[in-house]
């Protein structure tokens, strides 16, 4: 399972009464909603629904560990990963092909 560097560094060293919200990309052959119970168990909150079965969560830092160890997961990244998908959603100047 791909975990970014990001929630790695999360961790290693949590920081007490702090969130983070992160993107749980699924197998092609989980199951979403025990997925979804899964973060919950761990003290997360299911944020939206994203395409393929993905879910974008909060959890606190002190319980990343655990959802890293979630069954059916293939990759755990902050969702500051796939946050900009349009010029608009950033300050900067961006130029996006396509």
């Amino acid at each position: 399972m791909y975990v970014s560097r990001a929630v790695e560094s999360i961790r290693a060293d949590p920081i007490p009464d702090e969130s983070v919200a992160l993107a749980l990309t699924t197998a092609d052959d989980a199951d979403p909603e025990a997925v979804a119970r899964a973060v919950a168990d761990c003290g997360g909150t299911i944020e939206r629904r994203l395409q393929f079965d993905d879910l974008a969560v909060s959890v606190p830092h002190e319980r990343v560990d655990d959802v890293c160890a979630i069954a059916g997961l293939t990759a755990v990244e902050t969702t500051d990963a796939i946050a900009i998908t349009t010029a608009e959603a950033t300050d900067e100047d961006v130029e996006f092909e396509g």
